[in-house]
Parts: C-alpha cells; sequence; structure tokens
C-alpha cells in the first residue's frame, strides 16, 4: 500500500523520513518509553534509524501497519508517531515530552480512527496500553473509545512476557464523544 497523509485543523499526519530518526532517537529515550512502552530499552540511533529506514516503509508496503509522524504542517519537527496495525485494528501512539499535554494525540487518534473506518472493513479500531499510564488512557477516552477492561494486553513485553493493560475500543458508526466507565 502506498503511504497516505492525514490532516486536522491544526495537524499533518504524513510519511515519517530518515530525516526524523535523531528525534525519534531522543524522544524514545526518556524514561516514560522504559516504563510504558515494548520499544527497545535503552533506545538507540540504531533502533531509530531502522525504525524509520525499514520497519516503517516495510509495514506500510506490506499493509500491515500504518504509521505517521504527526507535525504541525508538511515539512515541520516530529511532534511524535500514530499507527494503526492491521488487520487487528490495534492503535498506537506517543508523543516526545515537549509536545505532551497540548490535545495533539487526540486530535491525531480522531483523524486516524476516521481513516481507519473509511478506508477499511475493520468493525473496531483497538487500543491498550499499561495499566497506569494516564495519559494514554486520556486520550482513549477522549477520543471516544468505549473502556472494555483490564487484562493481560496483546502487546507484550520486551521480555515477550504479557502485560496488565487497559483497553478500550471505539467501533464502526460510534461518535468520537467521550462515553463513561473509565477507571481513572
Amino acid at each position: 500500500m502506498k503511504p497516505f497523509a492525514l490532516q486536522t485543523r491544526d495537524l499533518v499526519l504524513d510519511e515519517i523520513t530518515a530525516a526524523d530518526a535523531p528525534l525519534i532517537a531522543r524522544y524514545c529515550s526518556e524514561p516514560v518509553f522504559e516504563r510504558f512502552m515494548s520499544t527497545p530499552w535503552p533506545y538507540t540511533t540504531a533502533d531509530a534509524d531502522s525504525f524509520a529506514g525499514e520497519y516503517v516503509p516495510g509495514a506500510w508496503r506490506t499493509g500491515s501497519e500504518w504509521t505517521w509522524a504527526i507535525r504541525e504542517r508538511t515539512g515541520s519537527e516530529l511532534l511524535g508517531v500514530i499507527g494503526l496495525r492491521l488487520p487487528s485494528g490495534m492503535l498506537g501512539f506517543w508523543l516526545g515530552s515537549p509536545h505532551r499535554g497540548r490535545q495533539i494525540m487526540s486530535a491525531a487518534t480522531e483523524a486516524v480512527v476516521a481513516a481507519a473506518f473509511a478506508r477499511t472493513d475493520l468493525e473496531a479500531v483497538k487500543w491498550e496500553a499499561h495499566v497506569g499510564n494516564v495519559a494514554s488512557l486520556g486520550t482513549a477516552e477522549r477520543a471516544g473509545f468505549t473502556y472494555t477492561g483490564e487484562r493481560p494486553g496483546s502487546i507484550p513485553s520486551r521480555t515477550g512476557d504479557p502485560v496488565q493493560s487497559w483497553t478500550a475500543e471505539i467501533r464502526r458508526g460510534e461518535g468520537q464523544e467521550p462515553k463513561p466507565g473509565w477507571p481513572a
């Protein structure tokens, strides 16, 4: 599949390039990544180069994952990354620390959910995060996901062990307004 861009009122979601690798390496080295993400740790420049130069373009090519750089405008600095795994419909995302707390990820999430339902036959987009990742939980809640419980997640830890996770989904045809029932 050929990569495509998405646009919100204030953001552009477009291709990750090799030029993004230094910021990816810097952001993915933040302590929150060690605690809540399954990315390699410590995260190195080689990890970022491989992600930007091999993993992302390969996943687009095979159609196994759509992954975008989040930017304020075309050609501007990388703020974070958002991706949708196919065919599972699992959404994943992160922002670099200077960009957190501005509702950037909520807007990006809404755009990706809309694209998923417009471009696939998915019945639901799913989300999970390690229990305790309140920032990610807030993003999913604001984007209209319905909380579905706490359980071992489908994305394993770095060691391959299951991770106790909060889970949610948004179903095709549901509105993107916040829903009740969230744990935090």
